[in-house]
């Protein structure tokens, strides 16, 4: 039971969170930390590793997007801007490496139930996470693929406030991205 509702609080942070994002704002960054604790908690449980090291990363990010953005106004954070070619191929890299090394782990190391779909799900996550910091556009399109394979894998494993959550998360995607394509 108290899984449940903690899973429940994770779920409506999450939402806050995303809701956060797509409207630029630093706040985020604290929602982030509340939200990753929860979901610490959740995917260790549930021996959901890879998930589980997704929100210990988060919440690693979110302190690092708190200072990073710093006690700037609104009108001095960071603007949305599209990747570069070099970013871009830093990019492909960081997919490329960190999805093997997380796959490797839970398919050698872990009884993991689904160390493929956990693994692209928690390089998608990494890397849209760190594009994030630098306020990148394109951010938004992995955290679209990240998202689809989410639903299925928690679905699956019958986390439906966390399946549900995820749906959400699909949509802001696609609303964050259009949101933030008009600020450029």
């Amino acid at each position: 039971m108290g899984e449940m509702i903690l899973e429940i609080f994770g779920a409506v942070t999450g939402l806050l969170y995303v809701w956060l994002e797509i409207k630029h704002r630093r706040s985020m960054w604290i929602v982030g930390i509340v939200m990753s604790v929860c979901y610490i908690v959740v995917f260790g449980v549930e021996a959901l590793y890879a998930s589980m090291g997704l929100y210990v990363y988060y919440l690693g990010m979110s302190l690092y997007g708190w200072f990073k953005w710093g006690a700037k106004t609104q009108q001095q954070q960071p603007k949305p801007v599209h990747m570069n070619v070099s970013t871009a191929w830093i990019t492909a890299g960081l997919l490329v490496v960190v999805f093997g090394g997380v796959w490797a782990v839970l398919r050698f190391l872990t009884d993991h139930p689904a160390p493929v779909m956990d693994a692209a799900i928690t390089t998608l996550n990494m890397v849209a996470t760190w594009l994030l910091t630098k306020s990148i556009l394109e951010q938004w399109l992995l955290l679209v693929v990240a998202n689809i394979l989410a639903i299925i894998l928690y679905a699956h494993t019958g986390l439906w406030f966390t399946t549900g959550l995820y749906a959400v998360y699909l949509i802001a995607s696609v609303i964050g991205y259009i949101n933030w394509r008009r600020k450029i």
